[in-house]
Parts: C-alpha cells; sequence; structure tokens
C-alpha cells in the first residue's frame, strides 16, 4: 500500500497517466467498436486524476491545457480533415500543461516533449492511416448504395440543388436545369455532393418514401 501510495507522489507517473489515458481514448475514437479500448483509458484516466487530486502542488489550468490539447485529435474522427492541422497545434500546449502540471514541483522537462513527439509519431504513422482507411470504406459503402438510386428534386438543381433520396437531403449537381419534385436517378457521388440526371419517363419506379 506504502508502495502504491509513493508511485501518486511522482509528477512523472500521474503526469504519464494522464497522457495515456487521454490518448487511449483518442485511439478508442479512431478505432470504435470494441469498448476494451474505452475501458482501459476509463481507468487510467481514473487512475491519473486521483494522483493529481492528492497532489497538493496541482495546477489545474495546466490540466485543463494538457486536456484541450488532446480533445483536438479527439473530435477530428468527426471532423474534416481540414481540421488535422489545427488538432496538430494542440501538441504545444500539451508541452506548456506539461511543464507546468506541478506548482513547484516540476516533472522532467524531457517527458513533455519526448511524450508529444512520440504522440505525433503515433498520430501521423499509426491512427491517421486507419482513420483514412475507415472512412474510404464508408464512403465506399456509401457510394455503392446511391449508385442508381432515385430520388425527387426538393430545391430546383441549376445546376446545384437539393434532392431527397434514401431518406436522406443532398446537395447535387445536374448537366441540365431540373424543377422541384422531377424525379431523378444517382450516377456517382463526389465527396458529399451526388450527381443526377432526370429519370426516363419509362424507368420512373421511385417510391415517395413519405415525401409528396
Amino acid at each position: 500500500m506504502e508502495n502504491l501510495l509513493l508511485v501518486f507522489q511522482n509528477p512523472n507517473i500521474i503526469y504519464l497517466l494522464l497522457l495515456a489515458g487521454l490518448w487511449l481514448a483518442v485511439t478508442a475514437a479512431y478505432t470504435p467498436g470494441t469498448m476494451v479500448i474505452e475501458a482501459i483509458s476509463a481507468g487510467t484516466l481514473v487512475l491519473a486524476f486521483y494522483g493529481l487530486g492528492s497532489m497538493p502542488a496541482t495546477q489545474w489550468w495546466a490540466v485543463a491545457l494538457i486536456v484541450v490539447g488532446v480533445s483536438g485529435f479527439l473530435a477530428l474522427p468527426f471532423l474534416s480533415s481540414k481540421w488535422e492541422t489545427l488538432a496538430q497545434g494542440g501538441l504545444v500546449l500539451q508541452i506548456i500543461g506539461g511543464l507546468f502540471l506541478f506548482d513547484g514541483q516540476s516533472i522532467s522537462p524531457v517527458a513533455p516533449i519526448s511524450t508529444v513527439l512520440l504522440a505525433w509519431s503515433y498520430h501521423q504513422f499509426i491512427l491517421l492511416p486507419a482513420l483514412r482507411r475507415h472512412r474510404k470504406t464508408v464512403d465506399v459503402t456509401e457510394s455503392d448504395l446511391l449508385l442508381g438510386a432515385r430520388g425527387r428534386v426538393v430545391t430546383p438543381l441549376n445546376p446545384v440543388g437539393t434532392v431527397y433520396v434514401n431518406g436522406e437531403l443532398w446537395t447535387a449537381r445536374s448537366k441540365e436545369s431540373l424543377d422541384t419534385d422531377l424525379e431523378v436517378i444517382i450516377t456517382e457521388k463526389v465527396g458529399l455532393e451526388l450527381r443526377v440526371e432526370k429519370a426516363k419517363n419509362e424507368e420512373r419506379q421511385y417510391s415517395t418514401n413519405g415525401v409528396h
């Protein structure tokens, strides 16, 4: 028991537990579904915050900086890739938070720098490729479902407007102007935009699916 208490009086160990718990949460966001990583992350963070609470010199503003610094990576799987640079800027907050985590009882200066370099490498070479593969798989699956599907024009396409297809509203583009309520066929999906064309009269088999 004494040895355990000594562990939670070591600022370096508490700092590493905090970062490990946060980055395990990031890993869980990039690879959802198992719940194992989520459970380990939660347990590690409980230990880390217990240690932080037991240290009289803990500066909670520095803890907040570290959490905010990691949060950008945590949110990245739910945002577009253009936010990646902003998320990486959070690494600076992690360094500052680590250096000032304890008032008058600093951790090794090597720890914040080395852990940030390790976190950056882990994100760039392991997590990002995994996220891109996942997004590509989801995008291909969604494209397969949409290709050839029938929809209905909600706002006129001239050449860009909105169509309703498979229970969802999509931004769509057409080579010809299409008025509201015309039936269309999905020919392609480019990013978040659909390419459509007017359905031929003999092919009009579209079910309204609740749209009138």
